[in-house]
């Protein structure tokens, strides 16, 4: 038997880097090996690049606080936004998938202790 997605808990990582601009998260990454530093004198690529979420991207980054799981985070989204979020679900296992895949977020479930 599969364990029920919605019932998973989302964690915030500690190794992602973000703050919030405008009523909108932006995770900001710093380009500060060797390497990049060394490509920075060759191409004009700046020392920090940044990614800025859209409201309900910043939402559900907002609601990510360790307690809520995926299933209440969608119930919020939905008082929120309304009709705008649909298909609910779908696009929110989606957008927390590619977090999680990105190592900015994990998963547990109710009672787990890892951090």
């Amino acid at each position: 038997m599969k364990d029920n997605f919605l019932l998973y808990i989302p964690k915030k990582s500690k190794k992602v880097n973000w703050e919030k601009k405008q009523e909108k998260i932006v995770f900001l990454f710093y380009h500060d090996r060797l390497i990049e530093k060394v490509a920075r004198l060759f191409v004009k690529k700046p020392r920090v690049t940044t990614l800025e979420l859209d409201d309900i991207g910043t939402a559900v980054w907002e609601l990510i606080d360790g307690e809520k799981n995926v299933y209440e985070i969608g119930q919020e989204l939905k008082e929120r936004f309304g009709e705008k979020v649909e298909p609910l679900y779908e696009r929110l296992s989606l957008f927390l998938g590619y977090l999680n895949k990105r190592g900015w977020i994990y998963f547990s479930k109710k009672g787990d202790t890892k951090e």
